[in-house]
Formats: C-alpha cells, sequence, structure tokens
C-alpha cells in the first residue's frame, strides 16, 4: 500500500497557500472523509493507512506540515509511536492524534506531547486545531 489519493473535480474552496496534511489511518472509509474535507478547507491532504506507512514517507517528503493520525492502527506503529518517531526525527513538525478512547488516552498524552482529539470527529475541530497547530509552528520559526 500507497499513499492514497481521492482526486477531486473541483479545487480547494480557501484560496492562498495551502499547506500539507498526512492523514494517517487504516480504515479507508475515514481517510476518505478526511481527505475530502480537508480538501474542501483549502488543505493539500495526503493519506496513508499506517504509523509505518508514515515513516517512510516522512523520511522523504519534507513539504508535510502537520500529521494528523488515529491512535490504534495495525502494524510496528501506532499513533503513539508515529508521535514519538516525528517528535525524534522531525522535531518541530506538529502532529495531532485522534482515539475514542479518551479516558485512558489523556492519561498518555503528557508522555507522547501531542495533541488528541475525539472520536467520531467534529470536522470543524479538526480543524480548527489543525490551524492552531499550523500556526504555533509557524511562530516557533519566525
Amino acid at each position: 500500500m500507497g499513499i492514497v489519493t481521492f482526486p477531486l473535480e473541483t479545487g480547494p474552496l480557501e484560496a492562498g497557500p495551502q499547506h500539507t496534511v498526512l492523514i494517517v489511518d487504516d480504515e479507508p472509509a475515514i481517510r476518505g472523509f478526511l481527505y475530502d474535507y480537508l480538501y474542501e478547507c483549502g488543505f493539500n491532504p495526503l493519506a496513508v493507512e499506517s504509523g509505518d506507512a508514515a515513516v517512510r514517507l516522512l523520511e522523504k517528503d519534507t513539504s508535510i506540515d502537520l500529521v494528523f493520525s488515529d491512535v490504534r492502527m495495525p502494524g510496528i506503529l501506532d499513533g503513539f509511536g508515529l508521535a514519538r518517531w516525528v517528535m525524534e526525527h522531525r522535531p518541530g513538525l506538529p502532529i495531532i492524534l485522534a482515539s475514542g478512547d479518551l479516558g485512558k488516552i489523556n492519561a498518555t498524552r503528557e508522555l507522547v506531547g501531542a495533541e488528541i482529539v475525539p472520536k467520531p470527529y467534529d470536522f470543524d475541530l479538526v480543524v480548527r486545531r489543525m490551524h492552531a497547530a499550523l500556526d504555533r509552528s509557524a511562530h516557533c520559526r519566525a
């Protein structure tokens, strides 16, 4: 499996510079919904099915501005493992994790340092959190 794209007939609704967001989720339907929604919100989305695939892409592609990943995924790296990899190998790259089990997950938030959003998704909240993380990242680099 590689990068999954879901081409649309129209361009993004918002003009201006696009941020590239890497979506990492093992569920094809969720990847597709996220891809479509983020594209319509003016992002340049990429989508992969696992933490392992995300690392392979992140090792090659430095144009990714933010990673949005599910916590629970098959493979060597779950969302927490991916977050730790990003913090070690791509410091400063924002990562947002998503989980439907926030009770246990909130206790782990401090260990990985990544922001965590609840599932099922509130897509508007996800986009607001992405913009906030990108703004913080740009401010830190300035």
